[in-house]
């Protein structure tokens, strides 16, 4: 079977687990390109997934610069503030955003109304990026100064399992639980400039358990793509 008729294969197959799980509530796919050819990434565009993330600015640009794929293209790696001049009119939405730093630099930069999400660090990881949970709500109040952001969701990517055991599993999927109820009590606060229409969370290895505690997008690379190639 040919590499398009693999990505074909694998969309249509998350598609229809996604509506075991789900039933009709909506939740989107992102296809993570990271080392994937622009072809690769277009083929999983006319797959049918909804978003194309892309980790790094620079590769995004190499891969995006002439022309962007016709769904919104996503920035979901962290983002270092030298480099916002270089990509920020590149994406239809940054997903990563977890400092005043970024957000004031995002708002000065940006040429028009831009979508935003803001990075939760769920599991409390020295080693991932992301504002704490009790950070969350009063970072997302202040933004209102922010005029050209708009505050689309939360985005967390969560901790990886130590080891095959119920209690790891109970562990992961309590922090799941916990954005979940973070993401609905930001958005019962009703704030303009946050309609929080996304919770993203869930990648290739919990994505179901994701969707099944209340993600509105996932993101998956190697369930679509296979194996990631070397750089």
């Amino acid at each position: 079977m040919s590499s398009r008729a693999l990505i074909f294969d694998r969309v249509s197959a998350v598609r229809e687990r996604i509506g075991e799980i789900a039933g009709s509530r909506p939740v989107d796919v992102m296809a993570v390109t990271k080392y994937r050819t622009r072809e690769e990434a277009l083929w999983a565009v006319e797959a049918g997934v909804d978003a194309v993330g892309e980790n790094r600015i620079q590769e995004a640009r190499d891969k995006w610069a002439e022309e962007k794929p016709r769904v919104p293209l996503h920035a979901i790696g962290h983002v270092q503030t030298n480099k916002v001049k270089y990509g920020i009119n590149l994406f239809d939405s940054i997903d990563s955003v977890d400092s005043d730093k970024l957000g004031d630099l995002l708002n000065q930069k940006s040429e028009q109304s831009l979508a935003v999400m803001v990075e939760v660090n769920v599991g409390g990881e020295e080693t991932k990026s992301g504002l704490t949970p009790d950070q969350v709500l009063p970072f997302i109040s202040a933004a209102a100064r922010w005029d050209r952001l708009r505050i689309s969701g939360l985005m967390t990517v969560l901790p990886a399992l130590r080891e095959n055991s119920v209690e790891e599993t109970r562990r992961i999927r309590q922090h799941m639980q916990e954005m979940a109820d973070l993401w609905r009590m930001c958005r019962s606060e009703g704030f303009p400039w946050a309609p929080l229409e996304h919770l993203s969370m869930g990648m290739t290895g919990d994505w179901e358990w994701a969707v099944e505690a209340g993600s509105t997008m996932i993101r998956l690379g190697a369930l679509i793509f296979g194996p990631r190639p070397m750089k």
